[in-house]
């Protein structure tokens, strides 16, 4: 346990996986709030797949995720050239937003494009913001 924001504890689970990083990048994307373990699904060809985006792109910030084990650490250069060709995708009229315009609503468009901006320029994984309980449960 690590504490946080507000004196809170937050349960980190960590493997030094890069593969994991870039899910908890991407959660923090689409502001995930149901990353469990069972939602991690690694094959024997070693992929690793996330699953059960259900709970996704809400306009308040409801992360909740078991992959805190990078929060306050820098990004890594790859996953920073991903968010800028994200940016550019959600930018108006771009590719990825006009594919979302069909799917979630304009509101939750901007928030995602505002989670980018914030990822880029913060330069660092989220944390917990202590507004919203940051493991789901049951967390498995």
């Amino acid at each position: 346990r690590r504490r946080r924001r507000h004196g809170r504890a937050a349960l980190l689970v960590h493997a030094d996986d890069e593969r994991l990083r870039r899910l908890a990048v991407l959660d923090a994307v689409i502001n995930n709030a149901d990353r469990k373990g069972g939602h991690l699904l690694p094959t024997s060809q070693g992929r690793l797949y996330g699953i059960d985006h259900g709970v996704t792109f809400n306009v308040d910030d409801k992360l909740r995720t078991l992959l805190w084990g990078w929060a306050g650490e820098p990004l890594p250069p790859e996953s920073l050239d991903v968010l800028k060709g994200l940016k550019d995708a959600l930018s108006d009229g771009g590719r990825l937003a006009v594919r979302l315009a069909g799917l979630i609503t304009p509101a939750e468009i901007d928030a995602t494009r505002a989670r980018v901006d914030a990822l880029l320029a913060s330069g660092t994984h989220p944390e917990p913001n202590g507004d919203w309980p940051a493991i789901p449960w049951p967390p498995v």
